[in-house]
């Protein structure tokens, strides 16, 4: 580790919430009612499916909050114009701009997308049994960037003292590890964000059952129009960074696409309506499942 590098401490276990299955829905919080004389602003932020706590939402100079773990967040404003802003470290900053009015609730929801930066940290990991207890030898994988890097930790750590000298040196922003290839145990996963000249420490928990965490996910998707009626035939592009995909919607308005890890562009095209486009993160293990409406043209 860097003498002028400070160290920050994460723990996980492969028992990450949505990492077999449909990711789940976040709960709504029902915020209070403003002042007679005030207006509210809630509203939440989402990575792909999942919500992003602890990010600062700003609406002028002096006045800011974090969301919450579910990714809610609220604040009571006086009356006027504001830029609702998230401007986060890892995040594609977003902005809109709203008009409010005494006794009223706006909401403004923000679907976050992912950056990293040009310096530079590093990642240390280090693999045990479930519950704590001896590193055991591992293949470690990260993806992040566009980027996805796979070394065989031979100790449990990386850096072990012997091989590694220094932890895994990688652009600033998020960054998934996933660890695999113990006998007896299933696969360890967690998230860390690196900070510009940082080192993020990954204690990483192995799963008791031998299951692993798939390194692709399940796009499922419904395509309707205006009046809530599937949409056959459609052409469904997924672009990634390093991938398309092209499918094809059935009689239900329906598709599937197993992809892999990453964030897509989808967009859809079909006679007779506009084109449409969102933003789709597949990630390990997980289902997604976009819904997409197609205004005629």
């Amino acid at each position: 580790m860097h003498a002028n590098r400070r160290t920050f401490i994460r723990r996980s276990s492969a028992a990450t919430a949505g990492l077999f299955g449909v990711a789940a829905a976040t709960p709504t919080a029902t915020a209070d009612e403003p002042a007679d004389d005030m207006a509210l602003v809630e509203g939440q932020l989402r990575y792909g499916e999942s919500p992003a706590g602890d990010v600062t939402v700003a609406f002028d100079e002096d006045t800011s909050t974090e969301t919450a773990s579910n990714g809610r967040y609220d604040q009571e404003l006086e009356p006027g114009t504001y830029t609702v802003a998230v401007d986060e470290g890892g995040y594609v900053a977003d902005t809109e701009e709203i008009e409010l009015e005494a006794g009223d609730t706006t909401s403004v929801t923000f679907d976050l997308e992912r950056e990293w930066g040009p310096e530079e940290g590093e990642i240390e990991v280090a693999i045990v049994e479930p519950g704590g207890g001896s590193t055991l030898e591992s293949r470690v994988t990260i993806f992040g960037n566009g980027e996805t890097h796979s070394v065989v930790a031979p100790n449990g750590r990386l850096p072990d003292g012997e091989r590694w000298t220094t932890g895994l040196v990688v652009p600033e922003g998020w960054w998934e590890i996933h660890v695999e290839g113990v006998e007896g145990y299933g696969d360890g996963y967690e998230e860390v964000y690196v900070e510009a000249g940082e080192d993020v420490r990954a204690l990483i928990d192995l799963a008791e059952q031998p299951r692993p965490i798939s390194k692709t996910a399940l796009v499922s998707g419904e395509i309707t129009d205006e009046d809530g009626d599937p949409v056959d035939d459609a052409t469904v592009r997924l672009r990634g960074e390093r991938s398309t995909r092209v499918e094809t919607t059935d009689e239900d308005g329906e598709f599937d696409a197993k992809l892999e890890h990453g964030q897509y562009t989808l967009d859809v095209f079909a006679d007779g309506y506009d084109r449409a486009e969102t933003d789709v993160v597949a990630r390990f293990g997980r289902m997604v499942e976009p819904e997409i409406t197609l205004e005629t043209d």
